[in-house]
C-alpha cells in the first residue's frame, strides 16, 4: 500500500503492434519471486498491463502471471502484519523517530512507503515505490516540498481525481517551498505520490505527497523559504511572485486571443489583480538593505502594469485586447526587478526572461 506515482502531462500513445515483449511485465515476473518484495508485482503487473495495450508488446501473460504470484506474498506479508499488530512489542521506534508501522487493525503503510515522506525530507527508491530517507546534501532521488490530505473522505475516488488534487497542491506550493523560483535549473521537475486502494482506509494512507526530481541525482537542498531567506529577499519574493503565478493561468499556448476572447480577458483581469498586489506589497514593505528609488520605480511600472490589463479585460475586440496586453508587459520592469535581485544577492541567470514574459508576443 505504498501509494502511486504520478507526473502531470503524459500524452496518450496509439497502440502498436509489437515483436518485442514488454520490459516491465518481466521485471515484474522476476520480482514476484522476492519473497515478500514479491509484493510489488502487484503494482508492477497492472502497470505492465496498461503498457502492454497501449504499446501492443507482448508480455501479457508475465504480466498476469506476476500479479497472482505477488498477491500470494501481499497475503502472506498481510498475516505477518497481523501477527505484528498483535505484538506488543510491535509499533517500536525504528530509529528516525517514527513507529515502525502505523496501525488500524490490520491496515498498515509501512514506514518505507512513499506516503510516509514529510515535508523537506530527501529520499531514494530502493524499490518500486519504496523509500529511504538520505540526508540531502547526499546524492538522491527527489526532495518533499508539499504533503496533503484529498478533499474526498468517503470510498476510494477515480485515480483521475487524486492525480487532478494532487497537481494543484504541486502547482500551488511550488513557490511556497522554493520562493526564488529562478534557482530551479529547467530539467528539474516534480512528481507527486497518491493513495492506492489499499492505503486509502489505513491510518495515515491518505495523503498527496509532492516532490522535486530530476534526471540526474540531486546533490543538495532546493529548498528556499522563509526559514533561508533574508527579509529584504523575502519582500521581493512575495511581491514579484504574485505576478509569476498568475502568468502560469496562461489560456492555451496554442491560441491567439482571436480564438478565445474571453480566455484573454479572464487572464489580463488576473494580471491586473497580481499586478496590483506586487505594487502593494513592495509598498508596503520595511525595506532595509535594497535601493528604495528602484523599489519605488518598480511600485509604479506594476500600477501601470495593472492599468493596462485590467483595461483588456474590459474590452471585446481581439486587438484591442492583445495592445493592452502588450502594453501591459510593457511595464513589468523586468530591469528594474533584476537590478534588485542583483543588489540582494538573488538568483539573476539567462533564464529570467522565460520566468518574467515582457519580452514574449501574445
Amino acid at each position: 500500500m505504498p501509494g502511486q506515482f504520478g507526473a502531470p502531462g503524459y500524452p496518450a500513445f496509439p497502440q502498436q503492434r509489437s515483436l518485442y515483449t514488454n520490459g516491465l511485465a518481466i521485471a515484474s515476473l522476476v520480482v514476484s519471486f522476492l519473497c515478500f518484495f514479491g509484493t510489488a508485482a502487484v503494482i508492477m503487473g497492472p502497470i505492465a498491463l496498461r503498457q502492454i495495450k497501449r504499446t501492443g508488446e507482448r508480455g501479457r501473460g508475465l504480466a498476469i502471471s506476476a500479479i497472482v504470484i505477488g498477491s500470494i506474498w501481499a497475503v502472506l506479508f498481510a498475516v505477518v502484519l497481523v501477527a505484528n499488530a498483535l505484538d506488543p512489542a510491535s509499533g517500536q521506534d525504528d530509529g528516525d523517530g517514527r513507529p515502525t508501522s502505523t496501525r488500524h487493525g490490520s491496515a498498515v503503510v509501512p514506514a518505507a512507503s512513499a506516503l510516509r515522506l514529510e515535508v523537506g525530507e530527501c529520499f531514494d527508491l530502493v524499490g518500486t515505490l519504496v523509500t529511504k530517507r538520505v540526508d540531502c546534501a547526499q546524492p538522491h532521488k527527489g526532495e518533499v516540498f508539499w504533503t496533503g490530505i484529498p478533499v474526498e473522505t468517503g470510498d476510494y475516488p477515480a485515480t483521475s481525481v487524486l492525480e487532478d488534487e494532487a497537481e494543484k497542491g504541486c502547482t500551488d506550493h511550488v513557490d511556497q517551498y522554493v520562493m526564488d523560483t529562478w534557482t530551479l535549473g529547467d530539467s528539474l521537475d516534480y512528481r507527486y505520490v497518491y493513495p492506492d486502494r489499499n492505503s486509502w482506509d489505513a491510518v495515515g494512507g491518505r495523503r498527496l505527497v509532492c516532490f522535486f526530481t530530476d534526471s540526474k541525482p540531486l546533490t543538495a537542498p532546493l529548498r528556499k523559504d522563509q526559514t533561508t531567506l533574508t527579509s529584504d529577499q523575502l519582500h521581493l519574493l512575495l511581491a514579484t511572485n504574485q505576478f509569476d503565478r498568475a502568468w502560469a493561468e496562461a489560456p492555451n499556448e496554442d491560441l491567439d486571443v482571436a480564438d478565445d476572447p474571453a480566455a484573454f480577458r479572464t487572464w489580463a483581469d488576473g494580471l491586473a489583480a497580481a499586478a496590483d498586489k506586487q505594487a502593494a506589497l513592495l509598498a508596503g514593505a520595511q525595506w532595509t538593505t535594497a535601493d528604495r528609488k528602484t523599489v519605488d520605480r518598480l511600485v509604479g511600472e506594476s500600477r501601470e502594469a495593472a492599468r493596462h490589463f485590467r483595461a483588456a479585460g474590459k474590452l471585446t475586440g481581439a486587438e484591442d485586447i492583445e495592445r493592452e496586453l502588450t502594453a501591459g508587459y510593457q511595464h513589468l520592469g523586468d530591469d528594474l526587478i533584476l537590478d534588485l535581485r542583483r543588489g540582494l544577492g538573488l538568483a539573476t541567470h539567462d533564464q529570467e526572461p522565460a520566468k518574467h514574459p515582457s519580452n514574449q508576443a501574445v
